[in-house]
């Protein structure tokens, strides 16, 4: 087949014809394990029949709307975010993507403490575009050095109009977990600093890391909390949830931010959806259970082929393989797709995000086959 694509990205020749479960298949009918959620979107597994059905119904009644309405799903999946979150009268705004969420948040920062900049970990990603873009071109942000809490007393604020932080680097560094102490001194200075607080939490909602939220994992109470991704479940929709605080300030000032997939009703009635199942259905235990197995059993590896792997990285259900530096990784990173499984592989480190509804079988065929080729080697 012709391709019509622009190639922004490098992908395999293989066309995609249906998504279920943890499971892809391609035109050729061979079935992949799916190990990344997609993009780190589907939590809940790919075409989940209660995420379809609401789909279906919302469509019949209304996708979009425009700016002179309201909508009830909007508004109701603000205060199940605000619930989630721990915020009272607070408020939201829903989007599409991750990246529009997280430069609306940047942009609502300076906009309040006029000031320009942003401080973010080193290794975390906060945009493909705009103010958190990471770009030599983007002056806007100041980076700390990963668990380097002695860099952040070296660090100017003058200038700084908020902490935009990302307790789990997926994108940069191949899956890393800042340490508490560092979290806690970074948010410390950065409040008496009077900088806002903004929890980037587009690949680490949702359950991700065993709790709704990243930042539920550390001493910290943000004003600002960006969702994405999980959200949607595969659906495009993002969110920007403030605090009581930060919206009040907000009143006070003349912000106008309007694009036009903006609170519309059909990406918000599947973000209700999601929260219901997850709730329902109790996932965080299963992520917190099987991420314990799968990463025990990523241990056990290690443990067997320590000329191979150099080590295991892993919180909730987000993990990396790093292999040694002179192994070569990208053998069997090619190996394990070609067999029919998908993840990540970047600066020698395989990463896996797979939905959160993963079971201990997908798993160990996974290991299976990951050890088998180890032993080759």
């Amino acid at each position: 087949m012709k391709k019509n694509i622009i190639p922004f990205y490098p992908s395999s020749n293989k066309l995609v014809e249906k998504s279920s479960g943890f499971y892809q298949f391609d035109s050729d009918g061979k079935r992949y394990i799916d190990f990344e959620s997609g993009v780190w979107c589907t939590n809940l597994g790919h075409s989940h029949e209660r995420i379809v059905s609401v789909i279906t119904e919302q469509a019949k009644t209304s996708i979009h709307h425009g700016y002179r309405f309201r909508n009830k799903m909007s508004e109701k999946l603000s205060e199940e975010l605000q619930r989630l979150i721990g915020y009272e009268n607070g408020a939201s705004i829903f989007l599409s993507s991750g990246s529009e969420a997280v430069n609306l948040s940047i942009s609502i920062a300076q906009k309040l403490t006029k000031k320009k900049k942003v401080l973010k970990i080193s290794n975390s990603y906060l945009s493909a575009y705009g103010l958190g873009k990471i770009d030599p071109t983007n002056e806007s942000l100041v980076n700390v050095p990963f668990n380097d809490i002695e860099a952040i007393k070296k660090i100017d604020f003058k200038e700084i109009s908020a902490l935009v932080m990302e307790t789990g680097g997926a994108s940069i560094d191949i899956v890393q977990f800042p340490e508490k102490e560092f979290v806690k001194e970074l948010v410390e200075t950065s409040k008496k600093n009077k900088l806002l607080i903004i929890a980037e939490e587009v690949t680490t909602g949702f359950g991700r890391l065993g709790k709704w939220f990243g930042f539920q994992n550390y001493d910290c109470k943000p004003d600002i909390v960006v969702t994405g991704k999980a959200l949607g479940n595969g659906y495009p929709i993002s969110a920007v949830t403030v605090n009581e605080n930060t919206l009040k300030s907000l009143e006070n000032e003349l912000f106008i931010y309007a694009q036009s997939h903006q609170n519309d009703p059909l990406g918000c009635a599947i973000g209700l959806e999601v929260i219901k199942i997850i709730e329902e259905e109790r996932i965080l235990e299963n992520c917190a259970k099987i991420g314990s197995y799968f990463s025990d059993k990523l241990e056990k590896l290690r443990l067997s082929f320590p000329t191979e792997i150099k080590e295991i990285r892993s919180k909730g259900l987000m993990l990396a393989i790093e292999f040694q530096p002179t192994y070569d990784g990208n053998k069997i990173n090619r190996q394990l797709f070609d067999l029919g499984f998908v993840f990540g592989f970047r600066q020698n480190a395989m990463r896996f995000l797979p939905p959160l509804t993963i079971t201990e079988n997908e798993i160990d065929i996974l290991i299976e086959n990951l050890e088998r080729l180890l032993k080759k080697v």
